[in-house]
């Protein structure tokens, strides 16, 4: 009876100690990645709250280089109580994408990745509507004349059915044809545009019945995040459906 006496005190100490840690238990709240081409060093800054960095703490760090595990990291205890930074040395190439997966050693676990940049890759892409082009008079999207342009950058009559939008694009990072081109008509998004391979331009047609001048937007974003932009104001006239 003594000894059965002795475990039960035993299993509620051990409840009492564990229920504090338990409370606090949580998996990093943030995780920021940051990748220079030049010194090949990964920073990794973590944002993980903890009462005693000994007891609850980020205990493992994973690096995967393009899905492929390069580093296992493991700790017993963090830095600080909260926001700290560990430095890898990480040997990767523009394009690669870096994924780092924090571990709690009590429960949880945070996921973040970037794409390797070059610094000098941050323009964005270069965006110009050819189609319909600045200053004519269009018919069904085909260019005839020359406009004023006193009611607007140019004029669209019957939609842009027989030619659609024609959007030439160019990036320093990514081709053209891996761009994603979205077309606004007064910022409503109209929708993304195909590439085609013959004409080396995105394209998308614009019908249905409507009057009136609208601007015409064009944006196209490359795998960087970077994104470029054009746009022209259309008079546009069409009652076909």
């Amino acid at each position: 009876m003594k000894k059965r006496t002795n475990i039960i005190v035993i299993l509620m100490l051990l409840i009492t100690l564990l229920l504090p840690s338990m409370a606090f238990a949580h998996p990093p709240q943030d995780m920021v990645l940051e990748y220079d081409i030049d010194t090949e060093n990964l920073s990794v800054t973590i944002t993980h709250n903890s009462p005693g960095p000994t007891v609850h703490y980020v205990n493992k760090i994973e690096i995967k280089q393009n899905d492929n595990l390069i580093i296992t990291e493991e700790y017993d205890s963090q830095p600080t109580t909260s926001e700290y930074t560990y430095t890898y040395d990480v040997q990767a190439e523009v394009g690669d994408e870096l994924t780092v997966i924090a571990y709690c050693n009590i429960q949880g676990s945070i996921t973040r990745s970037i794409t390797v940049r070059n610094p000098s890759q941050d323009e964005p892409p270069v965006v110009e509507i050819v189609n319909p082009t600045e200053g004519y008079f269009h018919f069904s999207g085909i260019r005839l004349f020359p406009s004023s342009g006193i009611i607007a950058d140019t004029l669209g009559f019957g939609g842009f059915r027989l030619q659609p939008l024609k959007i030439y694009t160019e990036d320093d990072f990514d081709d053209s044809s891996d761009l994603i081109v979205t077309v606004l008509i007064d910022e409503e998004q109209l929708g993304t545009a195909s590439y085609n391979d013959d004409a080396e331009v995105h394209e998308i047609k614009w019908t249905g019945p409507n009057l009136g001048t609208f601007t015409l937007s064009v944006t196209a974003e490359d795998s960087l995040g970077n994104i470029g932009r054009d746009e022209m104001q259309v008079w546009y006239f069409c009652f076909i459906p």
